[in-house]
Parts: C-alpha cells; structure tokens; sequence
C-alpha cells in the first residue's frame, strides 16, 4: 500500500512523454506551485532537518547561543539545498518528487530531455528570482509575460508540461518495469 502511495511522489528513470502543448496553460502554473511547495516541504522535512537536529546535538554550546536566529538560518540554508535538490532531480529525472506528483515534466522547448546544463542555468537563475523582488510576485509576472516561463526557464531554453501518465496496471508496469511499485506488484502476484 505504501508503495503506491510513494509511486505518486517518485521519479522514476523513464520518463513520460511530454504534453508541449501545455506549456503555456494555467493549471500547469498553478500545479508548478504546488510542487515547489511539495518539493520545499521535502528539502526541509527529510534533508535539512535531521541537519539542524545533528548540529544541535554535536554543536550545542554553538547553537543555543544563535537562540532565535536559528531558524532564519534553516531558512536561508533552505534556498542552496533545494537549488541542489531541483538540479539533481531535474537533470537525471526531468521531474522532481513535487512535479511528479502533480504531473509535470521539465523539457527542452523542442520537447526533449532537460540537459545536464539547461538543469544548471534553469536552477541557478533561482537566486535571480528571489533577488530584490519578492518571489511570488516576479514569478507571477514572468508567467503572465512568458506563457509561463519563469527567468530560469528562459534562460535554459526549457518549458514545464503536463506528462502523460499510465492509466492502468498494465501500462505502469509495461513503462517502468524495475522501479514501480506497479511492477513489483505484479511480480509478487505472479510468484
């Protein structure tokens, strides 16, 4: 059950076809925001968390001495790791766990894979993005402006699209066979 439950969270090396004609839709925006909020919540839950608690531990005299600033901290540590997070994911997925969940792919404007350096700019420009304009509202402008697009993208010559997913346990298991948990599934049933 779990396993189905994680297969709407994690990419998988095959990726889906893309749908390049919705790059420019509104519910793509609209789900790119849920996913960086997925994807923030899961930098911060599962990677920097457990740092800040082993920082605690080993560093303690240290850290209460930062009292309160301890948590401006976390969040301006935040930024470096989901760039990181973002480029990794991006460059050998084409879809972080926030982007598959609500079924979105990162590709070349032509519609091909994201490149290792098209991942590089387009997740490097995110410092451009938070840098003397609050967030949302650059990010807002640049998707009214770019159909879309946010600085990065731009730069990277890449567009976010909706993917095609299975629709059955037949095809999740015929696209991915070695890591769905649908292929495990049907494997289990078959022994």
């Amino acid at each position: 059950m779990i396993d189905w439950t994680l297969d709407g969270f994690l990419p998988t090396r095959r990726q889906p076809a893309p749908r390049v004609e919705t790059a420019a839709d509104r519910d793509v925006l609209l789900a790119r925001v849920a996913a960086a909020a997925i994807d923030l919540f899961l930098c911060y839950v599962l990677l920097e968390f457990p740092l800040i608690y082993a920082a605690s531990v080993v560093l303690s005299g240290p850290y209460e001495a930062l009292g309160g600033y301890v948590v401006f901290l976390s969040l301006v540590a935040l930024l470096p790791l989901y760039v990181t997070y973002s480029f990794v994911c991006e460059w050998r997925y084409g879809r972080t766990p926030g982007k598959v969940n609500r079924g979105l792919l990162v590709v070349m404007a032509d519609g091909h894979e994201c490149t290792l350096r098209a991942s590089a700019v387009r997740n490097l420009c995110r410092y451009v993005d938070l840098l003397g304009v609050p967030p949302l509202v650059l990010g807002l402008v640049s998707a009214l402006v770019a159909d879309g697009r946010r600085v990065g993208d731009l730069a990277a010559g890449t567009i976010v699209v909706r993917s095609t997913a299975p629709a059955d346990l037949e095809t999740a298991v015929a696209a991915d066979t070695e890591t769905s948990a649908a292929a495990r599934a049907s494997r289990d049933e078959k022994n």
